[in-house]
Formats: structure tokens, sequence, C-alpha cells
């Protein structure tokens, strides 16, 4: 099982939450970059209880899974690199959704047997069509 200090929950800067395009359909953004050892295993825990959605207009060797109110995109890492997961949330409760996504990722890493780091990134709001 991994702790805080390699697997950080998620904290939303004042300026990610500040860059919201109010008034119009937004979509919010966070990539997280998983590696170690375990890293295969702890994402395969979190994409489980996930639908998956094959036939998705996604990149060559990236899958979309969704639950709720947001969709995950996730690629596996290439050359000893990180897995990509990218959680995505549109519209009103896109803070509220993404938050608990992240959420949902940091504890299926932590409960991971082996060693798992997580690396948070954000993106910025994007208006969506």
């Amino acid at each position: 099982m991994c702790d805080e200090s390699v697997v950080p929950s998620f904290q939303p800067t004042d300026e990610w939450r500040e860059d919201w395009p109010y008034g119009v359909s937004t979509s919010v953004q966070v990539l997280a970059s998983v590696t170690g050892p375990a890293a295969t295993r702890a994402v395969q825990s979190f994409l489980k209880p996930l639908t998956h959605n094959p036939d998705a207009d996604v990149p060559d060797g990236v899958s979309l899974y969704y639950q709720g109110g947001f969709t995950v995109e996730s690629t596996p890492p290439a050359a000893g690199g990180a897995w990509q997961i990218l959680l995505t949330s549109a519209g009103e409760d896109g803070f509220d959704s993404l938050e608990s996504a992240a959420d949902d990722l940091t504890a299926a890493l932590r409960a991971t047997p082996g060693e798992v780091q997580l690396a948070w990134h954000e993106l910025p709001a994007t208006q969506v069509d």
C-alpha cells in the first residue's frame, strides 16, 4: 500500500479553479501520471469498476472509460514511461465530478500493494461545442 507522499491527493490550485469560462458549457481536465512497478495493477484496479467504451473515437493506444459525470482516457506507458490517465468532466458539476474521480484514482492507487507514484498536472478548461 502506498502513502500520501508518493500518491498525493489532487489539490487544485486557485488558478485552476478560476480558469472556468462561466456561462458556457465547459470541460475541466486533470492529467495523472502513474509510475512504479505496481502501476499497471493499480491503474487496472481503478479502471475495473468503470464502463469501457471500445467504440470511442480516441487515438490508437488510448482507452476511454466513463462513470457518472466524468470520463477517463488511459494510455499505457511507452518504453518505461508513465501511465497517462486523463480525467475529464463537463457541465456545471465539472469540478465536483472531476475531484470525485481524482479521489477514486488516489484511493485505488493507495490500496494497491507494491510501489506506485502519482503526479498531477492541471490542464486548462476548454469550451465544449
